[in-house]
């Protein structure tokens, strides 16, 4: 009879395979873990895409282009002149519009001149008027001196007469008395002594007749002298009331002129005006022609280049492009359950698929925050959801921006990248 029954397995045999399965199981397991807590911990995506800043270069102005410094693909500095754009319609316009300023200016100086003028002749009139009033009232009292130094005069003149008539009456006495002496002299009817007495009176009286007609003659002329005078003065006051009339004339004038330039204080008003426009638009001007030099506004490279010397470029159309090389970004988009695990700040590793074994730092600068999503619109301000049949639900993707921190050479914008997150367990601040 043939036993069937199967040869037992050892004991010990049994107890080692159970642990091999259970190292295999627990190994399997471990690594599990590691690889999630791994993916949790370091956010990784291939959907990355380096970036940079760039603005579209375009003129100000309109015009031909005449100098092109760059060529595409060039790097520039700040301030590197670009291009430049036929600059003469602008120095004619910025000529005429100084020409129209000068002669702007050259009005309003006109009329505040006519103002100031004007406000220092009814000044310098009302001087002279004050003056004049003064001088007539000088003037006026000269004939009236003149009429009281002829009374005097006259009553002198009187009084000088009366004086020779005195001086002619003793005199007459004197040689009367002397004629009636001398004939007795011969005869001794009277001494010598009374004779030569007689005629030493006589010759006193003379002389006092003579200084009396002397005293009467200079008084005559003195009295001719005062009239003149009076006449002169008489003159004078006339001339000077006349002087004063045409003066009062001349201040009137001199009012009526400042009125008028008072009226024309307003036109200087408006004469300012055009002035400040006059300079508004050379300045304007200046500004145009300014803007004829294209310049670098930072320092870049330029791309998309395709004109030359020659083309007609219009203000606010675009040139060309400037990319701004200072600072790169990677635009990394990850899985809508991963953004928790990616905090603001967080170091990330980034490689270029051009340049696959260079290793460059980065930092996490922001966290986006809207993406299109792929279907729902709004109709009347209320939201409309398609009905869906799908049974998978795949995350959506929001793009990361991340700071390079060692760019070089090797950045291009739209590179592809690969960007690792330092990222930790906890939620991240977002």
């Amino acid at each position: 009879m043939i036993d069937d029954r199967v040869p037992s397995v050892p004991e010990g045999r049994r107890l080692l395979g159970r642990l091999i399965a259970a190292g295999i199981v627990g190994g399997a397991v471990i690594a599990v873990a590691v690889t999630l807590l791994q993916w949790e911990t370091r956010p990784q995506t291939d959907d990355a895409t380096v970036r940079a800043n760039f603005i579209g270069i375009a003129p100000q102005v309109n015009g031909h282009i005449v100098e092109l410094r760059v060529r595409d693909n060039q790097q520039v500095k700040q301030g590197d002149l670009l291009f430049v754009i036929d600059p003469r319609p602008y120095e004619i316009t910025l000529a005429r519009a100084q020409a129209a300023l000068a002669l702007t200016r050259k009005e309003v100086d006109g009329l505040r001149n006519g103002v100031s003028s004007a406000a220092s002749g009814v000044a310098k009139a009302a001087a002279q008027l004050d003056a004049s009033a003064a001088d007539v009232k000088r003037r006026e009292t000269d004939p009236i001196a003149a009429d009281a130094e002829i009374a005097r005069l006259e009553a002198q003149r009187v009084a000088s007469e009366a004086a020779l008539r005195r001086a002619q009456a003793e005199l007459k006495q004197a040689e009367d008395h002397l004629n009636r002496l001398e004939p007795l002299l011969p005869r001794q009817f009277v001494t010598e002594d009374r004779v030569e007495e007689a005629r030493t009176k006589r010759i006193s009286a003379s002389m006092a007749v003579e200084q009396a007609r002397t005293s009467v003659l200079a008084t005559d002329a003195a009295l001719d002298e005062a009239r003149a005078r009076k006449g002169a003065a008489v003159a004078t006051l006339a001339a000077t009331r006349a002087q004063h009339v045409a003066t009062e004339a001349s201040l009137q004038q001199s009012r009526s002129e400042r009125a008028r330039a008072e009226d024309a204080v307003g036109q200087v008003a408006g004469m300012n005006a055009r002035v400040a426009a006059a300079e508004a638009a050379v300045h304007s001007a200046e500004l145009d022609l300014e803007y004829t030099r294209v310049l670098a506004p930072f320092s870049g490279r330029v791309v998309n280049l395709n004109i030359s010397i020659g083309a007609f470029a219009r203000a606010g159309t675009e040139v060309f492009t400037l990319v701004d090389i200072a600072t790169w970004y990677v635009m990394a988009n990850f899985r809508e359950t991963q953004l928790r695990h990616i905090p603001a700040g967080a170091p990330v590793d980034i490689y270029l698929q051009s340049h696959p074994g260079r290793h460059f730092r980065g930092t996490v600068v922001g966290l986006g925050w809207a993406v299109l999503p792929d279907n729902g619109t709004s109709v009347n301000g209320l939201p409309r959801v398609e009905r869906s049949l799908d049974w998978i639900r795949l995350a959506a993707r929001f793009p990361v921006r991340i700071k390079v921190e060692d760019p070089d050479e090797s950045f291009r914008v739209g590179a592809s990248a690969v960007a690792t997150v330092h990222g930790t367990l906890k939620r991240a601040d977002r």
